[in-house]
C-alpha cells in the first residue's frame, strides 16, 4: 500500500494530466455524438424538404401537361368551329 501511494505522490502531475485528458477525450466524444444525432435529425429534415420540393414540381409539369393538352383541345376546337362557320357561310350564301 505504501508503495502505490508513494507512486502517486511521485506521479501525481503525471496521473492528473492523464485522467484530465481522458475526462477531456469522453467529453468531446459525449458532445461529438450529440451533434452527430443532431445532424441526422436535420439531414431527414431536409430529405423530406426536398422530397417535398420534388413533389411540388412534379405537380408543375403535370399542371403544365394539363394546360397544353387543354390548349391543343381549344385549338381543335377552334379550328372546327371556323370550319363549321364556313359551312354555314357557304349554305347561307348558297340558298
Amino acid at each position: 500500500m505504501s508503495k502505490i501511494k508513494e507512486f502517486v505522490m511521485e506521479n501525481f502531475r503525471m496521473i492528473v494530466m492523464i485522467v484530465s485528458f481522458i475526462v477531456t477525450m469522453y467529453v468531446q466524444h459525449v458532445n461529438n455524438t450529440m451533434q452527430l444525432a443532431e445532424l441526422k435529425e436535420r439531414c431527414v429534415k431536409l430529405e423530406i424538404r426536398i422530397q417535398d420540393q420534388y413533389d411540388r414540381i412534379d405537380a408543375i409539369k403535370l399542371d403544365k401537361a394539363v394546360f397544353e393538352a387543354n390548349m391543343a383541345q381549344f385549338t381543335s376546337i377552334q379550328a372546327d368551329l371556323r370550319e363549321m362557320r364556313a359551312d354555314i357561310k357557304e349554305l347561307l350564301h348558297n340558298h
